[in-house]
């Protein structure tokens, strides 16, 4: 019983964000090369239709299923005059591995789908293009463990695309963002992903709704981490959005979107910038340390969140808001944990953050301690069937 309740516990910790060294170095380390031994030279991959992928075109395995997919791999490939490999109007099931595409200049991106489904991109370079990866109407696709950094415009650029998965990509040190999702809605997922160091923004979402954001690093950035602009219902949970020269995320003509859990710290300007036309935005259990130059006392020259919209939330239904590193007393009156005096959030709307948190990283206000009850509850019940059924045999 003891066993299988720490097991619960254990799964049910992949809900809770633990805190992280905002100054850790590992996650600063600048974008590397993959490894490019072994590779054999090839001309840029053009595929349009199922029926191109072939053995002449680069193909090296597969029969375009979901068990036997086509293999695309192991290739150094130029990227000029032409795209490095580009996939057209397929619903095949392939994967794109361990490719090095490089010098597509201004020109020519490193991958490019369009209108493609079922593919995975996987462990490649795609560094010194125009974009290092382009998905243009495309869906259902996954890109893991690619470097997109070091590319004229973007690291990852999604258009009209949707229900695609992006995660642990590196995309730093582009002349305009890590990555971009324009007009891209429906559950575009994003997990793990680092963008340092681009001249713009770690991400632009753009024109774009219903994606989730998940402990995404975009630090250090020009301009802001994360811009949203003309977007709708995106979550944007656990991500680090610290040490930009401008904002930590900036909103633009968007709402109803949620961020939560984000670590907002030490920006040059305010950790969170929303603009007037934004409104019904909720912002609750985030981390504000040092933005704009606060400190640990109070000063209302150096803002840490402006807020010139409408109706935007700065603390939940159930009592939380978010950590205040100029704001953390006085705590005496119950509940503990909340500053009995609201946090002033700078900017004309008025907004205030009632719930203010004396410490950064509370427990998750949506789910408390009910999961963890429900949990031993469900497996007390898998214990006495269990036991029911060793009586009955």
């Amino acid at each position: 019983m003891i066993a299988l309740t720490i097991c619960s516990l254990a799964m049910l910790g992949l809900l809770v964000t633990s805190s992280s060294d905002r100054n850790d170095a590992s996650d600063r380390e600048s974008p590397t090369a993959a490894k490019t031994l072994a590779l054999t030279d090839h001309d840029p991959i053009l595929i349009d239709g199922n029926a191109g992928f072939t053995n002449e075109s680069g193909v090296v395995w597969g029969s375009g299923t979901a068990s036997d997919p086509y293999i695309i791999a192991d290739w150094n490939i130029s990227a000029f005059p032409y795209n490095g490999i580009a996939i057209l109007h397929s619903d095949v099931h392939f994967i794109i591995r361990n490719c090095h595409i490089c010098d597509g200049s201004t020109v020519y991106v490193g991958i490019y789908l369009w209108d493609c489904s079922n593919g995975t991109l996987y462990g490649n370079n795609c560094s010194d293009n125009m974009n290092g990866i382009s998905l243009q109407s495309s869906s259902n696709n996954t890109l893991s463990n690619n470097n997109c950094s070091l590319n004229i415009e973007w690291g990852i650029y999604l258009v009209s695309s949707s229900n695609n998965t992006l995660s642990n990509n590196d995309c730093s040190s582009n002349g305009y963002d890590g990555n971009m999702l324009d007009s891209s809605s429906n559950f575009n997922t994003l997990v793990s992903n680092r963008g340092f160091w681009n001249v713009y923004n770690g991400i632009d979402i753009v024109s774009s709704r219903d994606n989730i954001l998940v402990s995404n690093n975009w630090s250090s950035n020009g301009y802001d981490g994360a811009y949203i602009g003309y977007s709708t219902n995106n979550t944007l949970d656990s991500n680090n959005c610290s040490s930009n020269n401008r904002w930590g995320i900036q909103m633009g003509y968007s709402s109803g979107n949620v961020m939560l859990r984000n670590q907002l710290c030490d920006n040059m300007g305010p950790g969170m910038y929303i603009h007037s036309t934004s409104s019904s935005n909720i912002v609750f259990n985030n981390t504000f340390i040092g933005n704009n130059g606060a400190g640990s006392t109070y000063d209302s020259s150096h803002v840490q969140a402006y807020d010139v919209g409408t109706s935007n939330w700065w603390n939940n239904t159930e009592g939380y808001g978010n950590y205040w590193s100029d704001w953390t007393t006085p705590d005496v009156v119950i509940p503990y944990g909340i500053v009995d005096v609201p946090y002033d959030i700078a900017g004309s709307a008025g907004a205030k953050d009632y719930f203010p948190l004396t410490t950064p990283q509370a427990p998750i206000p949506e789910f408390g301690m009910m999961p963890f009850m429900v949990m031993i509850l469900l497996t007390a019940v898998v214990l006495t069937i269990g036991a029911r059924r060793r009586k009955t045999d």
